[in-house]
């Protein structure tokens, strides 16, 4: 720096200038990107606020379904004792799963949907304590069966069949103590249902009985799938007979409950 008199004069190097021409750009940079910053800011705040508001409708979903459970249990569980979840660590093998009761609703909305017939008859895969067996009965099939490897949960669908028997339409309804997997599908089958008694690996041969059967009687068959996952679909799918002609949650009140599957041959 040098003084002229009483002004000061300021020598700018070639440094000088480069550095305030990065500043000028890094400026008018910033000044451009104001506006797509406040948007992301913004968009970002609305996702954050649409996972909070999900999980809350979430968590209220299911305490309606909790209390709608519960209502349905006190109206209609009445000697049938199908509410009380049951784990029998004598079948904790392979891929079977503890015997949870399917919702009041759930047969009811989907034999809406699949239709019922005199002449059918319809089998649950795992009946468990035989809750749907005891549902279906009520609908004018030609016979119902219920397929159960634990002969405890059995002896419990028996019971509640024998003391509500009086208000069944279909006079024909077997509970079957047998291994799903050994089990020969009959051939009059119309209508399965299934609320995932067990994993895929048991699905599968599961499948290829109800195809046999298909095979040996050629006939309209529906399956009824609650809570598939992927594999469950791509093992239905790989069967080149059935196929999805609905899809629906499996809840009353909450639309991202796991969904329910229905099925036609073809």
């Amino acid at each position: 720096m040098r003084r002229s008199g009483s002004v000061a004069a300021v020598d700018v190097t070639p440094d000088d200038s480069a550095r305030r021409e990065t500043l000028e750009q890094w400026a008018d940079k910033q000044q451009a990107l104001a506006p797509r910053t406040r948007r992301a800011r913004l968009q970002r705040w609305l996702r954050l606020e649409q996972r909070r508001l999900v999980s809350r409708l979430e968590r209220g979903s299911q305490r309606a379904d909790r209390l709608l459970e519960r209502l349905g249990d006190r109206l209609f569980d009445r000697r049938l004792d199908t509410a009380p979840q049951v784990y029998l660590h004598d079948f904790a093998r392979d891929d079977r799963t503890p015997y949870v009761p399917s919702a009041w609703h759930l047969l009811p909305r989907a034999l809406r949907q699949v239709g019922v017939s005199e002449l059918g008859t319809f089998v649950e895969f795992g009946c468990g304590k035989g809750r749907v067996v005891h549902q279906a009965p009520r609908r004018r099939f030609r016979r119902v069966i219920g397929v159960e490897v634990s002969p405890e949960l059995a002896a419990v669908a028996r019971a509640g069949l024998a003391a509500r028997r009086d208000r069944h339409r279909c006079e024909n309804v077997e509970i079957v103590v047998e291994d799903v997997t050994q089990w020969r599908v009959p051939d009059d089958l119309t209508i399965g249902y299934f609320f995932r008694p067990f994993g895929d690996d048991t699905l599968a041969p599961v499948l290829r009985s109800i195809v046999e059967s298909m095979d040996r009687k050629p006939r309209p068959v529906r399956l009824i799938y609650v809570w598939p996952t992927d594999r469950t679909r791509s093992m239905i799918g790989a069967t080149d007979r059935l196929r999805i002609v609905k899809e629906q949650s499996s809840s009353l009140t909450n639309p991202w409950a796991p969904p329910i599957i229905i099925l036609e041959s073809h």
